[in-house]
């Protein structure tokens, strides 16, 4: 009979150290006393807020049982994440192993932009799948409402411009190489407002799949981003940038008129 299970950071380190490197004896493992404990543990503490994290990062549901199935998955020898929770280095292993499924989980749901596979897009911008122009519109009709009237005109090719720049390189150097882009300054774009368009579009640094309108879409295209408590604050941080880049250049527009 095995025994229940105290859930705590010392006994999830003493049930990973018993967890067997060799691949032969990994399997049979999880039917053992201490397998049969983990496997109740994870799906007794570890299921909720796992579920819950990725919900709030996402906005989408995933079932308990898939969290205990991506454990017995990512434990499989070698493990970089069994490494990582073994690491003397690592204070919180359970704070660690949830944080890790979260990403994990978030990665398979097609939420990690770390970059737009290229086959969203043959050509850029201007030869875009129909499943990238569908997202593209998306995000457009998401963001058109927060965007000053003078910028709306061109919002929509702002975006093709930006999924065209991520499509060259690094996300990492996008919102640099994007604030520099003749063409969205040619559409009127100025920096700050390119660099909130970038944000809301793409994600920030250095989470970009978090809040990245784009990669929601691409996902799932009637996702609403309303319902994702990240993505919901991007659109509200987005607003807010726009509004003060907007207010700024008007006042600087009258300062000019009365020199």
């Amino acid at each position: 009979m095995v025994t229940e299970l105290t859930w705590s950071e010392a006994s999830l380190r003493r049930l990973i150290a018993s967890v067997p490197s060799a691949p032969a004896a990994y399997g049979p493992w999880w039917e053992s006393p201490d397998g049969r404990r983990l496997a109740a543990a994870i799906h007794a503490n570890l299921a909720g807020p796992v579920v819950s994290g990725v919900r709030n990062r996402t906005g989408r549901g995933i079932e308990r049982a898939e969290v205990l199935g991506l454990v017995v998955e990512a434990f499989a020898p070698p493990s970089g994440l069994l490494r990582g929770l073994r690491s003397a280095v690592t204070e919180r292993p359970i704070g660690y192993l949830v944080r890790s499924l979260v990403n994990a989980l978030s990665r398979e749901t097609g939420w990690e932009l770390q970059e737009i596979p290229p086959d969203f897009a043959s050509t850029g911008a201007q030869g875009t799948s129909r499943r990238l122009a569908a997202a593209i519109l998306a995000t457009t009709a998401a963001l058109e409402p927060l965007t000053p009237s003078r910028l709306r005109p061109s919002l929509g090719r702002g975006i093709e411009q930006l999924v065209d720049r991520a499509l060259d390189g690094a996300l990492s150097r996008l919102h640099t190489r994007a604030a520099q882009d003749a063409e969205l300054h040619r559409l009127g774009w100025g920096p700050t407002q390119i660099r909130a368009l970038v944000n809301a579009v793409i994600g920030p640094r250095p989470d970009h799949a978090r809040a990245s309108l784009i990669a929601g879409f691409l996902a799932v295209p009637d996702w609403r981003p309303e319902e994702s408590p990240a993505h919901r604050g991007a659109l509200h941080s987005y607003a807010r940038r726009m509004l003060r880049a907007e207010s700024r250049a008007a006042a600087d527009v009258r300062v000019m008129e009365t020199a």
